[in-house]
């Protein structure tokens, strides 16, 4: 048995772009590389007129010649030893995610002071059938888009994107389609880079001179927000700490909180696990194949923090964009489901209210069986006595076919769907003259007959009088009237 090199051919650079990249995955990769590099700053700087080039641009450590080599090599060097907070898996992002949106990746990098710049082209690659870079001449770096940026300081570095091809995928309108990109760009970023952009030490991240604003899955400044006990689930000597969230009922989120699409008609979609790997958001919703996302359980989110030394047990992608938990956790997970679907259950469910038999009246009542539960008009309702006992005699008939009609019809699938868009409902204020217009209905038909102050105590559980702040005071000036 004897052994030869069987090298690829040099296609391989034209299947890699295939990996599955999304834009926004694309960018993020880049983004992780310079916060590795220790930066503070990072640009993203795109052409919005022709779509000529896309740039990265930190104020990282910036590599010498010899790391400026090895950061273009396909998987990096054999020995290198990732460090703790290092955002990188396979050491393919930078070259994967850059060609998987254009032909040309360029990186000038620069360290005490010398700059560095080398080039992949795919044309070119493809034309010579050799595996070379290219490494720019001065004239080259000058040359290449916003240059003068890696000109300024000792070190950073500056990654440029060219012949767009996939990213503009020949889009007609081109700075429409750019400008479309880099809105939902800067939405994708403040989400998987929330964690860094927060904080006294937070990272400025910006795309085309405009902020980054980091966005909050979990609404931890929500007051209304239900925040479970931190559980620390340990697997070789390692935790995951897991922490659950119900968020508030759209009732409750304030003006910009109701304006994000994954707090409003597409909040049902983005309920579930949340995965970050060194703060660093990996997975975004879905219950991972544990359980089933349903309408009811749309406000529970869980924020699962792994370890990079349990890359291997999660499977984390190349894209870093998809996890599956490893067997040890499946189950812990799943009553980690079971509890907090309950608080996102009761936030839906009778709002206000208790399911089980309670002092309290309400207009409408569930009825509950073995194929299910119908709405029906509380008959035993003072204000429904007091129409029924008002009425002439050969009318209590059409009355009761009334109330049988409201509940067949009662419009269950239209509120349904309003409520999963997240859609408010309006309830009309009852002013003090319809309550008292109310009360001297109650009074006058009989319905209930007893002192003002009990009758204020009586009301107090009963719909809509319950809601009614000076109760008792309109109770006593209209029992006055007799």
């Amino acid at each position: 048995m004897r052994e030869e090199p069987l090298v690829p051919g040099v296609e391989l650079l034209e299947s890699m772009r295939s990996v599955g990249y999304s834009f926004n995955a694309a960018v993020a990769d880049i983004v992780d590389n310079s916060i590795a590099a220790g930066a503070r700053h990072i640009d993203v700087l795109a052409d919005t007129v022709s779509g000529s080039y896309v740039c990265f641009f930190d104020d990282g450590s910036g590599m010498d010649a010899s790391g400026a080599r090895d950061a273009l090599k396909l998987a990096g060097t054999r020995n290198f030893v990732r460090g703790e907070t290092d955002l990188g898996r396979f050491g393919l992002g930078l070259k994967t995610a850059s060609l998987s949106q254009g032909r040309r990746l360029t990186v000038l990098t620069k360290q005490g002071g010398v700059v560095t710049g080398l080039q992949w082209d795919l044309d070119f690659v493809l034309r010579t059938g050799n595996w070379s870079i290219r490494v720019l001449e001065e004239a080259d770096i000058d040359a290449a888009p916003q240059s003068e940026l890696i000109r300024r300081g000792d070190h950073g570095t500056l990654v440029i994107w060219e012949s767009l091809d996939y990213l503009l995928a020949s889009a007609h309108d081109v700075s429409g389609w750019m400008s479309s990109r880099l809105s939902e760009l800067r939405n994708h970023l403040g989400l998987v880079f929330q964690r860094f952009l927060e904080g006294r030490d937070a990272l400025r991240l910006s795309v085309n001179g405009i902020k980054v604003s980091r966005i909050d899955p979990f609404l931890e400044d929500n007051r209304r927000t239900q925040v479970s006990p931190v559980e620390n689930v340990t697997i070789e000597g390692h935790p995951v700490v897991v922490e659950a969230f119900t968020l508030p009922h759209a009732s409750d989120l304030t003006t910009s909180e109701g304006k994000r699409e994954d707090l409003g008609a597409r909040m049902r979609e983005h309920q579930g696990f949340y995965v970050y790997r060194n703060r660093r958001l990996v997975s975004a919703g879905g219950w991972l194949g544990l359980a089933k996302q349903d309408e009811l359980s749309k406000q529970t989110r869980v924020r699962v923090d792994i370890p990079p030394e349990l890359d291997h047990h999660w499977q984390l992608d190349i894209k870093k964009s998809r996890v599956e938990p490893p067997q040890a956790f499946r189950q812990r997970f799943r009553q980690i489901i079971d509890q907090v679907k309950i608080k996102s259950t009761r936030i839906h469910t009778f709002r206000g209210r208790q399911s089980e038999p309670t002092d309290f009246t309400f207009l409408w009542k569930v009825i509950e069986d073995r194929n299910g539960f119908r709405y029906e008009v509380n008959s035993d309702h003072p204000s429904v006595q007091a129409v029924r006992s008002a009425l002439p005699r050969g009318a209590a008939g059409t009355f009761e076919n009334l109330l049988a009609d409201l509940a067949t019809c009662f419009p269950a699938a239209d509120v349904y769907a309003r409520m999963a868009g997240n859609q408010q409902r309006e309830v009309p204020l009852l002013v003090e003259t319809a309550i008292a217009a109310r009360l001297r209905a109650l009074r006058d038909g009989g319905a209930i007959d007893t002192e003002p102050a009990r009758m204020s105590e009586a009301l107090g559980k009963i719909e809509p009088f319950n809601s009614v702040e000076n109760l008792r005071d309109l109770v006593t000036e209209v029992w006055k009237e007799v």
